[in-house]
């Protein structure tokens, strides 16, 4: 017995020496040229379970079971490296930094993948390059620095300033053009993402071909914008502060003609108007009157009023404040971030008769508040809590005339002709337009001081919760995710208003020096007062997937298994639910061979039980000849030479309608009759509606040269989307029925995008330049149309074209008879009066007469074709300075009614060049008139007179910086430092026709709230 105890206790201590020595604990830390480095990853490279991670020193300690065990470390822009450990306890690690940017990371739906091994079509920029720009909304930031990426800033008004954005143009018949956009698992609208931090954003990537979409299925044919934010680091707590102010300065107001300039062509006008009549019509200003206007000696009876200048200020205040901590360990990792924006508007501040403290002055503030906690409470389990909300608070005047706000009624003649009232009565009081031309408007000053405000409050909260569970003991590799999201949407209004015209404004008579009372109102009324709820939504998004990512020897293996169910609920209404089974594999050989492959299953209950889903799938290939052996020899100076395309389907649901009737609708009769009226027999329907979908090719190459100091991306893209809801409007009327919409129209949309960007640095000089382009133009290929005559077909078209008239010049007096009548064998509108100076039209089907029938499609959609931008960058010691150069082109604007048409728009400039018989051949404008031809009234009459090329050229942001020196911090306690000058919106070059307007205003919309451009100085400081 005691033989045998002798030899178990000798067995164990034999097998715990062997274990002993076969166990070795690994210390060091790891460096890089500006000192320790934490949150590098330390893995064993035989047991890829056993892993570790720096500290806030860069040091790690990991333990090891093999005496030859070899280290792979690792991290982001670092170049990976394996460490062997033989014979050593103690390493000390220096990596380098990753300058090809073969590794970097870049975003894709539901996951991440190396630029290296990537196949599908994506752009990307990080939120440093975009955080100091001097804008509240951040697709503002991104213009001009993303391929693919096409926008238009429609307005400069504080909080409605955000450009609407496109990727890769547009292509559905049906308006459906928005992309999905996805911020941290929660799905945004474009306002949510005007309201977004820039601070808080770590990158932007937009998603453009099939094998990026497709994981979206039926909400992935417009493209795909993913936008991630910062999450904490390993390391020691740090204290960010930012600071910027500075001014919004318009970049041109429109220039409107003086009261006597204006007073001489109304004369003109009846002048004109006067043609063919017998008795001439008596002229509205007499000479006394004109020298008046001209010398300002009856400044009250004869007013010349800038009513432009005097309620508008050329700049307003614009501000930025930012706090972020960030920091954390190997077990938990946290950021918090708060920001206040605020900006003032152009609307001059004018004392109301009362003190009641009202601000009707544009305005917008807006507050952004976030939280992201990683924790990681074992070595196999992540967990993820973020928090974040902004809410936001928009102003308006209440007491404009028009719906369309302030700058409309700038434009007006009626509303504010130079003459419209004198600025102010002499006794102080306020006046009203009184001529028999004007409307009898209160004065603007009055209305606008004494009207009150329309205020919004915008508020939106979401919270993401997750866990990531790593299942390696199952198999290495795999691990098991799950996020729920929850996103609030709570928009409110209350507006504090008094009627315009119930405001005591009083007619002063210079001759009498007497005032008249306007509806016998002498005091203010009380204010009215309006709250109310806008909306009310919520979200909740549930994913859960298993992943896969291994290596087995040269070959690399990812892939993804997803359900997810999104849920949006909009008023307490029942909830509209999607839902995917989702589907990815990718393979890699020595990162030379790619392949990847998606499918999806996807849809949701806008359409009948049976038709809710739909399968999408998508492939895509890479061939990198850089990692060929014949090729590194042949051409050394290649990092990256790849080739890639992919193909296949998305869908979009965007422009459909909540319910498919399954069954045709009566309406009974309002009454009851005896006399045998039934009920009225509804449209047809359609039960079979599905949406759109769109088949994407994509090809491209992908190539870095000279250790990445020059790299270059080209794509060449068509997409042909089929199956869009349209009317059947080639089946004749005589069927006496009204027929559903069917899923029959078809377009397509062809281009290419790409980028080309340099860096290097010679000595202390660094420096880059980039230039990146984007073309995309569609065209319906098939449209259910009867057209009366080929050129009124839309078919073959780009898609947002107008049909109007053709513009051919004026009717000039040869082309009338001595008894004023146009002559034979030219064309006139049917019904309408004509005479010299109108604006002729082509007449299309050579019938003689200018009618409908002879409208076409005409200029180009107000969309650009083309867009480019152009980076540079310079960088010595402390010093930067970074410009963007930015433009668009192959795209027209329509000015029209308040915009362009004399005596319905206030005069500019461009109205001293209308037709007079002595400017016949020389005019641009039609002659004036009160009494116009339809042909040169816009409003009603659209022809291509009224379009503008809008092709531009912006120096689009600038900034200057400094980082002051290491040195003199450190007895401040300050850790970083950097002080900046930045601008936005610097310089135009436009070519924009006639009139002074921005290029990137929607067609038809002359009185936008004008662009600003930014001029800002700022201070970024960390603790």
């Amino acid at each position: 017995m005691k033989l045998i105890k002798i030899t178990l206790l000798f067995s164990f201590f034999l097998l715990a020496g062997n274990l002993m020595a076969q166990t070795r604990v690994l210390t060091g830390q790891v460096l890089d040229k500006s000192g320790p480095l934490p949150g590098v990853t330390i893995a064993e490279v035989d047991n890829q379970k056993n892993v570790t991670a720096t500290d806030v020193n860069g040091k790690f300690r990991l333990t090891v079971k093999n005496n030859n065990a070899n280290l792979t470390v690792s991290s982001v822009g670092f170049i990976t490296i394996v460490v062997p450990t033989a014979g050593k306890t103690n390493l000390i690690v220096t990596m380098q930094e990753d300058t090809k940017g073969l590794n970097e990371v870049v975003v894709v739906g539901y996951g991440r993948q190396t630029r290296i091994t990537n196949t599908g079509s994506v752009s990307s920029i990080k939120g440093e390059e975009i955080k100091s720009v001097p804008t509240s909304s951040l697709q503002n930031a991104l213009v001009g620095r993303l391929p693919g990426f096409f926008s238009q800033q429609r307005s400069g008004q504080p909080g409605v300033d955000a450009a609407d954005f496109y990727i890769r143009g547009v292509n559905s018949l049906n308006g459906d053009s928005q992309p999905l956009i996805i911020v941290d698992d929660i799905e945004y609208t474009y306002a949510q993402v005007a309201q977004l931090n820039a601070s808080e954003v770590e990158s932007v990537t937009i998603l453009k071909d099939a094998s990026t979409t497709a994981i979206y299925g039926v909400r992935g044919a417009n493209g795909v914008m993913v936008i991630t934010t910062t999450r904490g680091k390993v390391g020691k707590p740090q204290i960010n502060l930012s600071a910027q102010t500075g001014m919004d300065q318009v970049i041109r107001y429109p220039t409107y003609l003086d009261a006597y300039t204006t007073a001489t062509l109304m004369n003109e006008a009846y002048i004109n108007d006067s043609y063919g009549l017998s008795t001439p019509l008596v002229l509205p200003w007499t000479a006394a009157d004109l020298q008046k206007f001209k010398d300002g000696s009856d400044p009250y009876g004869h007013p010349n009023v800038n009513w432009q200048k005097e309620l508008l200020n050329n700049s307003a205040k614009q501000s930025t404040y930012n706090l972020n901590i960030n920091g954390g360990n190997n077990v938990v990792k946290y950021t918090t971030s708060l920001g206040y924006f605020t900006q003032d508007g152009l609307l001059k501040q004018f004392n109301p008769i009362t003190n009641d403290g009202i601000n009707p002055n544009y305005f917008y503030n807006r507050v952004n508040f976030r939280s992201n906690l990683d924790i990681s409470p074992t070595k196999t389990l992540a967990l993820r809590f973020d928090l974040n909300g902004r809410f936001e608070t928009r102003n308006t005047p209440a007491g404009v005339l028009d719906a369309s706000g302030l700058f409309k009624e700038l434009e007006i003649f009626k509303a504010l002709s130079p003459f419209a009232t004198p600025r102010i009565n002499p006794d102080g009081s306020y006046g009203y337009a009184s001529q028999s031309f004007s409307n009898g408007y209160a004065n603007p000053v009055d209305r606008l001081a004494n009207s009150g405000y329309n205020r919004v409050f915008n508020n939106n909260f979401n919270i993401v919760v997750g866990a990531d569970q790593k299942l390696n003991f199952i198999t290495q590799g795999l691990n098991a995710k799950v996020n729920v999201s929850y996103a609030s949407n709570i928009n409110e209004h209350r507006n504090i208003t008094r009627v315009t015209t119930d405001l005591p404004v009083y007619l002063y008579n210079s001759a009498s020096n007497t005032y008249t009372n306007r509806g016998n109102v002498y005091k203010l009324p009380i204010y009215n007062q309006n709250v109310g709820s806008d909306a009310f939504n919520n979200t909740t998004i549930i994913n859960a997937s298993l992943n896969y990512d291994r290596t087995f020897g040269s070959s690399h293996f990812n892939g993804l298994a997803l359900i997810s169910q999104n849920s949006y609920t909009n008023q307490g209404n029942v909830p509209l639910n999607y839902r995917a089974i989702t589907g990815r594999i990718r393979y890699d050989y020595r990162q030379k061979y790619l392949l990847e492959a998606v499918i999806a299953r996807n849809g949701n209950d806008l359409f009948r039980p049976g038709q809710q889903y739909g399968i999408f799938p998508a492939f895509s290939a890479g061939y990198n000849l850089a990692e060929e052996h014949y090729f590194k020899k042949l051409f050394p100076v290649f990092d990256l030479f790849k080739l890639k395309g992919s193909y296949g389907w998305v869908g979009s649901d965007k422009s459909y309608p909540t319910t498919v009737p399954s069954a045709i609708q009566y309406t009974l009769p309002g009454g009851v009759n005896f006399f045998g009226n039934g009920a009225t027999e509804g449209a047809l329907i359609n039960t079979n509606v599905t949406w759109e979908t769109e088949r994407k090719t994509n090809l491209a190459l992908d190539v870095n040269m000279f250790n990445g100091k020059l790299s270059f991306t080209a794509e060449y893209f068509y997409n042909y989307r089929y199956d869009q809801l349209i009317s059947q409007g080639d089946v004749p009327l005589l069927i006496g029925q009204t027929l559903p919409s069917k899923n029959i129209g078809i377009t397509s949309n062809t281009g290419y995008d790409g980028v080309l960007a340099y860096r290097n640095k010679v000595g202390k000089l660094g420096y880059s330049i980039s230039g990146n382009i984007s073309f995309a133009k569609n065209k319906i290929v098939y449209i259910s149309e009867a057209p009366d005559y080929p050129y009124q077909s839309l078919t073959g078209r780009q898609l947002g074209l107008t049909l109007g008239y053709h513009n051919i010049g004026f009717y000039q007096v040869a082309d009338f008879d001595a008894n004023g009548q146009v002559k034979a064998g030219i064309a006139k509108p049917a019904g309408v009066t004509i005479q010299p100076g109108d604006l002729k039209f082509a007449d299309m089907n050579n019938d003689g007469v200018i009618t409908s029938a002879d409208r076409t499609y005409l200029s180009k959609p107000n969309l650009p074709t083309t867009t480019y931008g152009i980076n540079l960058g310079f960088t010595y010691q402390g010093f930067s300075l970074t410009t963007l150069i930015q433009g668009a082109y192959g795209y027209a604007l329509n000015i029209n009614a308040e915009g362009a048409d004399a005596f319905v728009s206030n005069l500019r400039p461009a109205h001293l060049d209308s037709w007079t018989p002595a400017t016949a051949f020389t005019a641009t404008l039609p002659r004036l008139g009160f009494n116009v031809s339809s042909n040169n009234n816009t409003f009603t009459t659209t022809s291509d007179y009224s379009f503008v090329n809008a092709s531009y050229v912006r120096l689009k942001s600038l900034e200057l910086g400094y980082q002051i020196p290491q040195d003199l911090l450190k007895k401040a306690f300050i850790r970083t430092a950097r002080i900046y000058a930045t601008g936005y919106n610097l310089l135009t070059w436009k070519d924009v026709g006639r009139f002074s307007v921005d290029p990137e205003i929607a067609s038809g919309q002359g009185q936008a709230y004008p662009l600003t451009a930014n001029y800002s100085l700022g201070i970024q400081l960390g603790f």
